[in-house]
Formats: C-alpha cells, structure tokens, sequence
C-alpha cells in the first residue's frame, strides 16, 4: 500500500484512542517503512543484499523495531538542533519510541494482506508470507487518498469530512475483498493472487512437474490456462546446487513461481509470471542464467 494510505489509516485508527499528541508519532511510523523505496539505489549492485529492497528487510519485524528507534533518534537530534521546538518531543520518552513501533507494526498489518507479502522474519528467514487478501498497491485506495486530500487542501471541504469519506471507503473496499477471498477460498483450488479488478484473480495449480496459470472471474469462470514446465532438460535435485547463488537467491525473493531449464552450457531459471506479463512488478530480475559447470554467479536481467 502506498505511504499516504498508510498515513491516513493510522491518523484515523490512533485518533480513535484520544491520545492526540502521540498521533505525529504513530503516523511517522506508518510511513517510515516506505524508506526502502530508495534501498536500491544503494545496494542494487550486489544481489547478495537482495533483501535491502522495497517489500525486503525494512518489511520485517527487525526492520520494523530498527527504522522506529532510528525515526526516533532522528527527531530528538531535530529538537536538539532547535530545527523544531523541543517541547515537541520533551516528556514523550519511551512513550514516543512506543508510538512510532506502534505505526510501524500496524505498516506491517496492512502489508502482509497484500500481495506479495513482506518476509517478517528477515533476515533470519526470507520467505514473504501473506494471506493473498489485497493487491499490492491498492490503486482505489491510493486514488481516494490523492482525490480526497486535495479538496480538503484547497479548504474546500473539511479535513475531518474528507477522512470520514475515506474511512468509510476504505471499510467498504475490505468488505468487499474479504467477501470474495472467502467466497473463492471455499470454491477455487489454487494459489490465488488478487488483482486491481476485485472480482478478478491469477490462479496458479502445480503439480510435480508443472505450474498451470489461469484467471478466475467471478461469475464468468476461469479463463484458458497456460502450462508452464518446472524443469525442462534438468531435476528438481540438481537445481537445488544452485539455489544458494545470490543471484537466484534475488530472482527467488521477488517471484511467485520459478522454472529450471538446462541449455549445453547453462542453467536458465526464469519467473514465467512476470516473463509472460501477468504480473509487471518489478520490471527487472526476471531471469538468472547460471553456467552448467557449478559456478557461484550468475547473470541477471
């Protein structure tokens, strides 16, 4: 979800508790995770560090308890600096850490319901865990968050009307999403991975040797599938030598699916979902070609 929906759900959510002066630190933690956009930047050149990305380690438990006491020494050097009155800050304390975690934490809530999901043990354990509930960003969300806050800056409607619209909408954008994950929980088998129309959903089968893509529709049925071989000219063991290669290791973190195919010379391991346009992000890191003779690096496009 984008950081101005995650702003906006924790104003409205920590209002609720009538603590008003911890509200600047709770949505500061709501939208410090949203740092890593800029992780790339830095650490894209060694896919060793796979897990500094956006949705990577920033996402996670560990990241979560850094960025917040990091968000908080931040301000208090601020208010030492008198760059901001100190009365800001003075006598929050442990209180004010608490409150930046507790954005931070409710950041993780909403992340993890949408696709991909985030890796909350990282960096112990990468996998990215998530019920599959929410695509990943919510375009309606982000939509009336922007469409929304301009009127309400324009002082063309009040504030508190514009959050009060935007509460109710994001209520009714969760019913609706949660209705149909139940409904296709209980009717469609698969992995099933929501899409912007929320009627609409990439289903993935596997079996042994295949993964079958498809979309479901609700009320129309699925769409023709498309099959996808595992491996092709190689095993399931013989690919496993190669999963520790920082390289695979990357095109794994940021893929749903992968397939193995053995050419004379290499190993090519592909994400065929993003190869093949179901899903468009991210653009890069699509596919690793690995030397057939157990070298340590790959190449990655």
């Amino acid at each position: 979800m984008d950081a101005l929906s995650h702003a906006l759900i924790a104003y409205i959510l920590f209002s609720a508790t009538g603590l008003t002066p911890i509200i600047p630190f709770c949505i500061l933690g709501a939208v410090i995770l949203d740092v890593d956009i800029f992780f790339p930047l830095i650490f894209d050149r060694d896919p060793s560090l796979y897990l500094f990305t956006h949705g990577g380690i920033a996402h996670s438990f560990l990241g979560a308890l850094v960025l917040s006491l990091l968000a908080y020494l931040a301000i208090m050097l601020v208010a030492l600096a008198s760059i901001i009155p100190q009365l800001v800050v003075s006598g929050f304390g442990v209180y004010g850490i608490a409150a930046i975690l507790a954005g931070a934490l409710l950041h993780l809530a909403i992340d993890v319901a949408a696709c991909p999901g985030i890796p909350l043990f990282a960096p112990v354990i990468d996998r990215k865990y998530t019920p599959a509930l929410l695509p990943g960003p919510s375009v309606l969300l982000m939509g009336s968050a922007i469409g929304l806050l301009i009127p309400a800056a324009s002082g063309l409607v009040p504030f508190t009307v514009s959050l009060a619209i935007y509460a109710v909408i994001v209520v009714m954008y969760l019913a609706v999403r949660l209705g149909v994950f139940l409904y296709t929980a209980a009717t469609v088998r698969g992995w099933r991975i929501p899409t912007i129309n929320p009627f609409r959903w990439l289903v993935i089968n596997e079996d042994d040797n295949t993964f079958t893509v498809r979309y479901y529709t609700l009320f129309s049925g699925f769409s023709e599938g498309r099959v996808f071989e595992k491996y092709r000219n190689i095993s399931k063991k013989e690919t496993e030598q190669y999963l520790d290669i920082p390289e695979v290791k990357k095109l794994n973190f940021h893929s749903y699916i992968v397939t193995a195919e053995r050419t004379s010379s290499t190993v090519i391991f592909t994400d065929p979902l993003r190869e093949n346009r179901y899903i468009y992000y991210p653009p890069k890191y699509k596919q690793v070609t690995v030397p057939v003779a157990g070298g340590q690096k790959g190449t990655l496009i």
